[in-house]
């Protein structure tokens, strides 16, 4: 008795708390337990229905499911969404193909009924081809808009995006060009990412338009071609780009005064690995485009065929202060590496991942780019094996750089005993900067 009077004492402050409070609180659990507080008592009986965020995206959550739990759980679904509009508003959807159990109508009808909910967030994961609603591509309510699904995505004539901000498109296939006009038609999308995109044979041109644009990320597959394609691109208010492709047959890009961050990973097909002056002219003109950025990494196979060197500069990165450069292959040689630091005089951290090459700096050891010699406080080497070349391009910035501060050079594939070795030799190089520390990883 004295146990039930001090049970009786205790105020259920939570309950006291206004819906929107409670169903915030509800929508960080997976939707079983949010389901589950409606036998805590008459006052949360039916508040997991007015929950703002139907999140069905985890797949663990389904782990253990029987044919019969599947079937239970999509007619919940199927409740759940036709509850009353006016009682209902969904702010946000995530689903994957393992909460329809690989049922493809029944996903289609959720799409269709949440698209009437006002809805502000779809992410949508399947695993293979899926048939997209036209009620999608004209849902006046979307801000955020997710798809990874294999296949062909079919755009409709008409397009009204008018509050997409977010747009993510992972491994469609995209056999015509709408895609590209969708894009223009979203008049304050801010964030555009394509990630595993397949390009048609169709597609003999990318070409995005989008004054709004503050990050973009492209990364391309070609599929059954026979000729490249050309980019345009017209983004003058992007602030970080990021672009992962073979080396396109030309880049007509425009001004990108505001870029803050750009992360290029160019690589060229087996069959123009050799010197191409065409090739040379669309590498050029991709990084001229990108010239004002602040923090950039880099990733060139066979620079030195695809990037032009010369007694002077074809271009200039006066706002670089940051450059990560990776090769992963043995083509490039330490003069290119040279030349194109004389292409960002301003240059303050340098990382450099690079395998193991055949040549080193020699014809080049008294030709300093100024960024060395006035602006370089820290340097990183990864991927260090030791060899000769790179020791050379070591021994050549301690020497060179007065204002360096930090060298860092982490060590691949070597004993203790050789790591010892490399150590003391890198110990023993003269430096031109008195506060320099050599730190090995």
């Amino acid at each position: 008795m004295a146990k039930q009077a001090k049970n009786e004492g205790v105020l259920d402050r939570i309950s006291t708390l206004p819906d929107h409070i409670l169903c915030h609180m509800l929508s960080f659990l997976p939707i079983k337990d949010a389901v589950r507080t409606s036998v805590l008592s008459p006052r949360w009986r039916y508040l997991f229905t007015f929950l703002s965020t139907l999140d069905l995206y985890d797949y663990r959550q389904f782990r253990g499911f029987t044919r019969r739990d599947f079937n239970d759980f999509k007619n919940f679904v199927d409740r759940l969404l036709l509850f009353p509009k006016q009682q209902v508003r969904l702010e946000c959807f995530r689903v994957t193909e393992n909460a329809s159990d690989g049922d493809c109508p029944r996903l289609y009808g959720w799409i269709c009924a949440v698209l009437s909910r006002g809805i502000k967030e779809l992410v949508v994961s399947y695993g293979k081809n899926l048939r997209l609603p036209t009620l999608l591509f004209t849902c006046q309510s979307l801000v955020t808009l997710e798809l990874d699904i294999p296949g062909d995505m079919k755009i409709p004539p008409y397009v009204s995006l008018p509050n997409l901000k977010s747009l993510n498109l992972s491994n469609f296939l995209f056999s015509d060009g709408l895609i590209f006009k969708l894009v223009s038609s979203c008049h304050v999308l801010e964030e555009l990412i394509m990630e595993f995109v397949k390009l048609g044979r169709n597609i003999t041109e990318v070409n995005i338009h989008s004054l709004s644009l503050k990050r973009m990320t492209l990364e391309f597959v070609l599929v059954n071609r026979d000729k490249d394609y050309k980019m345009v691109i017209n983004a003058p208010n992007l602030e970080y780009f990021k672009f992962y492709d073979m080396l396109a047959d030309g880049y007509r890009v425009g001004s990108m005064n505001s870029l803050e961050h750009a992360n290029i990973r160019v690589h060229q097909c087996l069959e123009y690995a050799i010197y191409d002056v065409n090739r040379e002219r669309a590498a050029t003109n991709l990084l001229q485009a990108i010239c004002n950025v602040k923090c950039l990494y880099l990733l060139i196979t066979h620079a030195e065929t695809l990037i032009p060197m010369g007694p002077e500069p074809v271009f200039a990165f006066h706002k670089l202060v940051q450059l990560k450069f990776v090769n992963e292959t043995e083509a490039w040689v330490g003069t290119w590496i040279l030349e194109f630091l004389h292409c960002v005089p301003n240059l303050e951290i340098l990382h450099l991942a690079l395998d193991a090459a055949s040549e080193g700096i020699k014809p080049l050891a008294e030709n300093v780019p100024s960024c060395v010699s006035f602006h370089l406080t820290e340097i990183r080497v990864s991927r260090f094996v030791g060899d000769e070349p790179m020791f050379q391009m070591i021994s050549f910035f301690l020497k060179h750089a007065t204002v360096l501060e930090t060298l860092i050079i982490a060590m691949k594939y070597l004993t203790e005993k050789e790591e010892l070795s490399i150590t003391k030799r890198l110990l023993e190089l003269p430096r031109n900067s008195r506060s320099c520390q050599v730190i090995t990883e």
